[in-house]
């Protein structure tokens, strides 16, 4: 199942990386506010206008707290709100979580997206998840922040 995940998500990224413009979202910080607190790192790259309107975001993480290390892969669309200032975007995906069992998630997202030059803007996003698991499912609350890198 990891195989196929990570096989889907380099086929649609690579496909959408010519569409539109490229953004990268390096070691940005999350931290898990519900059920309990942990901090997670990841690196995620998407492209602009890549189903339409519609941006994609795929990459990976890794999460510490209190359950032990938990890696993340997943992917999702974006639909940016473009303003004179701020930009708010929001969207949804899906992912897979290992830890001492795999998991299956399906995440959201709502987020402002502050200007600082050009290409290169600082976020804030909010990401409210389904984590399903072993018969069971558990919401998950993260607040994401960090750097948004754009090419091209």
């Amino acid at each position: 199942m990891k195989k196929l995940l990570l096989f889907v998500l380099v086929a649609v990224l690579s496909g959408a990386f010519a569409q539109g413009r490229l953004f990268g979202e390096v070691a940005t910080g999350n931290m898990s506010l519900v059920p309990g607190f942990g901090l997670n790192v990841s690196a995620r790259m998407g492209a602009e206008n890549a189903l339409g309107p519609l941006a994609l975001r795929g990459g990976f993480g890794l999460q510490t707290g209190g359950g032990g290390t938990v890696f993340e892969i997943g992917a999702g669309v974006l639909s940016f709100i473009r303003g004179s200032g701020s930009d708010f975007y929001f969207g949804g995906g899906v992912g897979l979580v290992a830890a001492r069992t795999t998991a299956f998630a399906i995440s959201g997202a709502a987020g402002l997206e502050l200007p600082v030059a050009r290409d290169f803007n600082f976020f804030v996003e909010l990401q409210p998840a389904l984590v399903f698991a072993g018969g069971g499912s558990d919401f998950v609350l993260g607040v994401e922040f960090g750097p948004r890198l754009y090419f091209r």
